[in-house]
């Protein structure tokens, strides 16, 4: 291949990484345009709602609990959850009377 064919072929790898970039960067900006959207918004609760159900069922699969890579998450999560336990604690403020606004 002679040196203009190969800066050719450069030039037009160039071009195709381009387009390719610009085609993600517009992906990508429709994906967030409708992730705001109220459809968009349920799709995001129901994502949300099955990760929340579903991590601990396929958590307890014997071929995810026997992995390394399981465990290291696993462990992972409990220290989130007693971290974020820990902030809200810290962070949770009562407010007076409340006992007295459940009595009556």
């Amino acid at each position: 291949m002679g040196r203009h064919q190969a800066g050719k072929a450069s030039s037009e790898v160039s071009s195709t990484v381009d387009a390719l970039f610009e085609k993600a960067a517009d992906a990508t900006e429709a994906a967030r345009s409708y992730l705001v959207s109220e459809q968009g918004r349920r799709l995001r609760r129901q994502i949300a709602t099955l990760v929340i159900v579903g991590a601990p069922l396929i958590s307890e699969l014997p071929a995810i609990r026997r992995s390394p890579m399981a465990r290291l998450l696993r462990t992972a999560a409990v220290g989130t959850l007693l971290i974020r336990g820990a902030e809200w604690l810290r962070d949770w403020e009562p407010q007076p009377g409340f006992p007295e606004t459940l009595g009556g």
